[in-house]
């Protein structure tokens, strides 16, 4: 049976067995495939089984949906095509081999709670570390000779004059652990993946501590409960094993319930880890797990594992990996929080070229798919376009003419956001904007009068700054009704953009308009009249329409 390798963008690892001929891909609840990503459309993508295979659609969505790294609409996928959906990555498998279940991730195993110990468990807290922070600080003394005696452990103080370090092993965990921590804070910023930077971390990690296998895991879910595998690291990453790892419960809620490290030096013997099944499946030996704090609540545990008779664990690499797992969890918290800064700056770059800084936080803070998805509502929107713009081509040079549009709709943007409009398209020497989506008002159409009457003003300033014998007028258009609002377009491109009656009538008014003359239609007129000085034209017979509509001007 085929089925989808899933890795979520949040962590979470699993397979979706294709038991349907159609499945469903998305953010919804209503998807076969859930994503918890806010980068993932409700509806993104669905997978339908034809005679010529199983075939990938992509639902229209707002990022898009790759395969092979390539955008596309539709597609027939074969044998471990890669499928990008927003932040995660799938894999479409025909075929279960050994190479399919590459050791990337981690089955977590239903053991029972142990029993009581016969050996020694070490307690942490988030208040205590491993090490006190001038433990990390060790200098040579130049007064003496380079045996071991030669050391000295300066204090945090930094009061001279402290007994000599005789302990070597001390000073090479402190000095991997330095090590580690600042290889993770150089790389802090210049790995923007956060998953790579796990990744990196526990590369580090296996620089200084002898492990054949190990795993880092994030506590995640409403409670706290829920464990997200991240990062499976091997010894040899050439090397891979048959099948996944399969990590033992027993161990990781042990460290996680009681807040404590844990060092077993024979595992398959240890009394703690009774009806452990995943520790004889995996022949550990040897094993670490040590708490990740945030404050006073644990996020997560790194474990490492050995299965070499010769390769014990000792209580040095025992406090290693609880000085560098004190540490973690600041690097950990920083780096997500770069992450989701970046791609909110990546979105509101997007969001920048069509809403206004007031729509661009609704939708950053108010979830952004929500308002961006197609819908019906009721907008006001406005035409505007340049009199006689051909001939003043004709008259200047290219280069003059690019700038004067420049200016030109760089200022009637401004305005346009200033009363929170949404910047539609520009067309040619024209443009189209939207008052009322993606959020409607109750004002919405008397926003949309005041920035047409301010863009009717502006032109005054901006013709002092064109070349002389430069005329510039605009006529504007100005209709209130039911459209269909939200991003449109193809996979490979989409827009956010407004269609429907009420925008081709915008249109038409704005055809209809004489130089600097503000139409607007009978619906906007009605929920305007109260508050401008409007002027009733008549009705009129325009392009595309059967029947005349009535037409107002707005004077001031």
């Amino acid at each position: 049976m085929p089925f989808i390798h899933v890795v979520a963008n949040d962590g979470k690892v699993f397979e979706f067995p294709i038991q349907k001929d159609r499945i469903t891909i998305g953010r919804s609840k209503e998807c076969d495939i859930v994503l918890n990503d806010s980068t993932v459309s409700r509806n993104h993508a669905a997978l339908t089984k034809t005679p010529e295979g199983y075939v990938l659609t992509d639902l229209g969505s707002f990022n898009g949906t790759k395969v092979n790294g390539t955008s596309i609409h539709t597609v027939v996928l074969h044998h471990e095509d890669q499928i990008t959906v927003g932040q995660s990555q799938l894999k479409f498998i025909t075929v279960q081999t050994e190479k399919s279940f590459r050791t990337d991730s981690i089955i977590l195993t239903p053991d029972a709670d142990d029993a009581e110990s016969r050996q020694k468990v070490v307690g942490t807290s988030p208040q205590q570390s491993a090490a006190d922070s001038h433990q990390l600080l060790i200098v040579r003394d130049a007064s003496k000779s380079h045996s071991s005696s030669g050391f000295s452990s300066a204090s945090a103080s930094g009061v001279a004059g402290q007994q000599p370090c005789d302990d070597v092993s001390a000073l090479e965990r402190s000095n991997k652990v330095l090590f580690v921590l600042y290889e993770i804070s150089r790389q802090l910023n210049s790995i923007q993946d956060f998953k790579e930077l796990l990744r990196k971390i526990m590369d580090l990690i296996f620089m200084v501590i002898d492990a054949d296998y190990g795993f880092l895991i994030l506590t995640g879910g409403a409670k706290g409960d829920e464990l997200i595998p991240m990062v499976v690291k091997y010894k040899d990453d050439k090397v891979v094993g048959n099948g996944q790892i399969t990590a033992s419960r027993t161990i990781i809620n042990r460290v996680i319930r009681d807040k404590i490290a844990l060092l077993t030096s024979n595992a398959m013997d240890d009394s703690r880890l009774d009806y452990a099944k995943s520790v004889f499946l995996q022949q550990i030996r040897s094993a670490i797990c040590v708490p990740l704090w945030k404050k006073d609540d644990i996020i997560g545990v790194i474990q490492l594992d050995s299965i070499r008779l010769e390769n014990q664990f000792t209580q040095d690499d025992l406090e290693l990996l609880k000085a560098i797992g004190s540490q973690m969890a600041l690097i950990i918290e920083q780096a997500s929080l770069n992450e989701k800064i970046r791609e909110e700056e990546r979105l509101r770059n997007r969001l920048e070229r069509f809403h206004s800084p007031q729509v661009i936080e609704m939708i950053l803070h108010g979830g952004q798919e929500d308002l961006m998805e197609p819908k019906d509502l009721t907008a006001t929107v406005i035409f505007t376009d340049i009199v006689g713009f051909t001939s003043i081509s004709e008259k200047l040079p290219p280069r003059e003419v690019n700038m004067i549009l420049n200016r030109y709709f760089s200022r009637m943007t401004d305005i346009i956001f200033h009363y929170d409009g949404t910047l539609d398209k520009y067309i040619g020497d024209g443009l189209l904007a939207v008052f009322g989506a993606p959020v409607e008002k109750d004002d919405d159409a008397e926003r949309a009068v005041r920035a047409a009457l301010d863009m009717r003003q502006a032109l005054t300033e901006l013709r002092a700054g064109f070349p002389a014998g430069t005329t510039l007028d605009i006529r504007i258009g100005i209709n209130t009704g039911r459209v269909v609002a939200g991003n449109m377009g193809s996979p490979k491109r989409l827009d956010y953009t407004v269609i429907g009656d009420a925008v081709n009538t915008a249109s038409r008014l704005e055809s209809l308009a004489a130089p600097n003359q503000i139409l607007i239609g009978e619906q906007t007129y009605q929920l305007v009249k109260d508050k401008f000085t409007i002027t009733k034209v008549g009705p009129r017979k325009v392009k595309g329409k059967s029947a005349e509509i009535m037409v107002y001007e707005v004077v001031s």
